[in-house]
């Protein structure tokens, strides 16, 4: 996968009910798009991705996906502390079609260790494969560095 160009994490439009609003989501996707966005990212941080339930994040990242219409790539956000809920998102997120890689962040503030790190993305990465995986290196969030070798 080869992306280049500018990305939008595009944030989640609520109703005032607290519900997802779909319609403006859609709206979003296709003005990003029009205004001639690279690619889009689903559910990053940006994107109120800690506050969605499961089901939120799912229906966000298939919104995303059906209005983009394979238009530009759509990068579905898959963060989690815990590894094992990580990989049951990951597991979901792999099975939406149109989703061109998943991004996710360092586990935050219960900081791990470089061999942490590496065994929590390996996880993710087995989990979604053969879609890549993107990091998104927080460090201020996840307390360090994360290195690009194995430790």
């Amino acid at each position: 996968m080869e992306t280049m160009g500018c990305g939008t994490a595009i944030v989640t439009p609520f109703t005032a009910d607290g519900s997802i609003d779909e319609t403006a989501l859609k709206a979003l996707v296709n003005w990003q798009i029009a205004s001639g966005i690279d690619f889009l990212v689903a559910c990053g941080s940006t994107g109120e991705a800690a506050t969605l339930d499961e089901d939120e994040w799912l229906r966000t990242i298939h919104a995303v996906v059906d209005a983009a219409a394979g238009r530009v790539p759509v990068w579905a956000g898959c963060t989690h502390n815990c590894t094992r809920t990580l990989v049951r998102y990951a597991s979901k997120t792999k099975q939406i079609l149109g989703v061109d890689a998943v991004l996710s962040a360092n586990p935050y503030y219960n900081k791990p260790s470089q061999e942490g790190q590496f065994q929590h993305f390996m996880a993710l990465a087995q989990a979604v494969d053969p879609l890549p995986v993107v990091l998104y290196k927080r460090a201020r969030t996840h307390g360090g560095e994360t290195s690009n070798r194995r430790p």
